[in-house]
This record gives C-alpha cells, structure tokens and sequence, in this order.
C-alpha cells in the first residue's frame, strides 16, 4: 500500500483519534516485516501522563522483548513525571522549589541531567529558554486564572524572580541554590521530550529499533528497518487544529510543535499564549506554531519553545548546531499567514496558507 493510500485508511483516522489532544497527529508505523520475511509481532499501548497522554508503539520479532520494552519505556516515562512534575508537591523538583532558596538542594542524577541540559539550551539561546519562568507563568494565569492583565509593576517583579544566572549549580555535588527567595524552575518546556529520549533508551537497550513513543505531541521515532519505510507525521494546522497542514515523513528522529492554540488564557476578550518572553515578561505574539524536527527528544522540545520566543532569525544558529534540523513555522496576521519551511523534506505542507 502507497502511503497516501495508508495515511487515508479506517487505521489512520483511529490512531489520529486516539491522540486527538496530541500537537501533532496522524504516525503510523510503516513497517512489520524483517529483511528476510518473517513477520514482526507488534503492541501498542496508551497512559495518562504529565497532564496528558502517552503512546508508545513498538514492534519486534520476540513477543516478549516487545513486552519488556513496552513496560520499559512506560516505567521510564513514569520516573520522569514523577521527579520533575511541579504540580505535586512530593516530586523531587517541587522539593526543590519549595527548599534552595534556603540552602542547597542535592539533586538525584535523573533530576541533575535534566537541568544540566536545560543550562546547555539556556546558555545557548541566549537566555530565550528559561526554566526559571515560572512565577510569570504564575502570574498571568496559568497555574491558576486572572480577569485582568497584570501591571507593569507585577511584571517587573516576576521578572526580578527570573533568571538562571540567578541560579547556583555546584556541578561536583550536584546542587542547586537559589540567590533570590521567590524563585522556581518549570520544567514543562523540556520534561516531555527528556522523558521521549530516557524512553526510547530504555526500548534501545532491549534491541528495539522499530516504533515511535509520543508524549503529549512529542513523538520520537526509532530508526527505520533495512527494507522498511520511515513514519508519517502530520502536522496541525494551528488556525483549525482538527485539520492538518500537511504530512512528513520521520525516522530515527522526534518531533515537537509549539503552538498559540496549545494552552492560553482569556482576559479582557484576547487570548495569551501561554508561552512567554523571559525578557519582556509578556506572552509571545505574532507567532501561531513552531514545529521542530531534531535528533533527540530534547532538542525537539526545547527548540520549539525557543524558536516560538526568538523567531525565524533564530533558525540559522540552531540549524550550524544540529545538521539536518527541520523547522515550520506559521505565524499570522490570520487574514494573511505565511508558513516558513526550513531543512528538506517537508512533504506536502505548503509554503503559504489562504486566510484565515
């Protein structure tokens, strides 16, 4: 079957259903078949994560590897949840928030490395990706909602809580220190695409190579088969999200998307993107979805964030630090969008959109 035939079957609109909440949507697996025939035995499973939910797909010629490695990439996803989850006070990063302002907090090496990577995405952004965000995602609502805009001097004081030059890592102990009372890092911008990568680890070591993981529209695919084909991914359109803007294909690769439509408020009547500029305090505009196509979980996740902040002039950097990197970008006005294809193979998503 062609994969446009493929991607129009009853299968397709299933799976697209079951991740219906996901940001990008329409993967399937193109491949169930070894080089030398025999056929593959291949499992499915879904969970509620991370305030979301999770898909791990894999396939192999051992019925029990498939099933280890199922329970493995669940367990892994699990342990990533559970340390960087800031909304339960018992995970080990709200430990954190609640206790390094006051003295040293030793962090577990789970913990450890995802923040040394967000320091490296930090450091490399410029600052644009920002995990200490936090108290201004507080407050313009998005821990809890507000009526009104907050003022210019609640924005400074936000600001003044921001900042991971304000934060001390001791790199030999493994601690973190805040400088300013007050402060607390959100891990949200990178916790799904760290948790793709501890995944997919977890089903490498097993000697699984065929499937994708997806989190919450994070989706990481393992490489293709000698013989077999790469996955499709359809990506959203962010002006009517049950409709797609069009289709690649991806292996051995994970994809992430950002989007205006994803989480927002509503004050005064205008939506807010819950994506926020660490250097002006306010919510991003006049930019409706970054997707990124990168080689890790990480670098899908953080970049679409960063980009979404830094915009197309940001792309050019990213792309010298990671070869091969895929970005789509569509931003508006809605009466007239424009869609910013950068990296090849892009598929069928068009280079401009009607309006909106």
């Amino acid at each position: 079957m062609k994969l446009k035939e493929l991607l129009n079957t009853p299968i397709r609109r299933m799976v697209a259903r079951n991740i219906a909440l996901s940001l990008v949507v329409g993967i399937c697996l193109l491949y169930v078949a070894l080089r030398d025939g025999r056929r593959m035995h291949s499992e499915t499973v879904m969970f509620s994560t991370m305030s979301t939910f999770g898909t791990v797909s894999l396939a192999h010629q051992e019925k029990m590897t498939v099933s280890n490695a199922l329970t493995a990439a669940h367990e892994a996803v699990r342990e990533v949840e559970k340390t960087c989850n800031i909304f339960d006070p018992e995970s080990e990063l709200s430990k954190l928030n609640a206790t390094a302002a006051d003295e040293p907090f030793a962090c577990s090496d789970l913990l450890w490395d995802v923040l040394a990577q967000a320091r490296a995405f930090w450091r490399d952004s410029g600052g644009v990706f920002d995990v200490t965000i936090d108290p201004l995602m507080k407050l313009w609502g998005f821990h809890s909602k507000r009526e009104t805009l907050p003022s210019a001097e609640e924005i400074a004081e936000a600001k003044r809580l921001t900042g991971l030059d304000k934060v001390v890592f001791d790199d030999e102990k493994h601690t973190v220190k805040f400088t300013v009372p007050g402060m607390s890092i959100n891990l949200g911008g990178i916790a799904k695409g760290y948790a793709l990568d501890r995944a997919a680890d977890a089903v490498r070591a097993l000697g699984v190579k065929v499937g994708w993981i997806e989190i919450g529209g994070n989706i990481l695919a393992l490489p293709k088969k000698s013989g077999g084909g790469k996955y499709a991914a359809g990506i959203r359109n962010p002006f009517h999200k049950d409709d797609i803007l069009g289709r690649t294909t991806l292996g051995d690769a994970a994809i992430s998307t950002s989007g205006n439509y994803e989480r927002y408020v509503v004050i005064d009547g205008k939506q807010y993107t819950h994506i926020i500029n660490p250097a002006t305090g306010l919510p991003v505009s006049g930019m409706d979805s970054v997707s990124v196509i990168a080689p890790t979980g990480v670098a899908s996740d953080a970049l679409s964030t960063s980009i979404f902040i830094a915009g197309p002039d940001a792309v050019a950097g990213w792309t010298k630090k990671f070869p091969g990197l895929r970005v789509l970008i569509v931003r508006g006005p809605a009466d007239k969008p424009e869609v910013l294809k950068y990296g090849k193979g892009w598929g069928d998503v068009p280079s401009a959109l009607p309006p909106q």
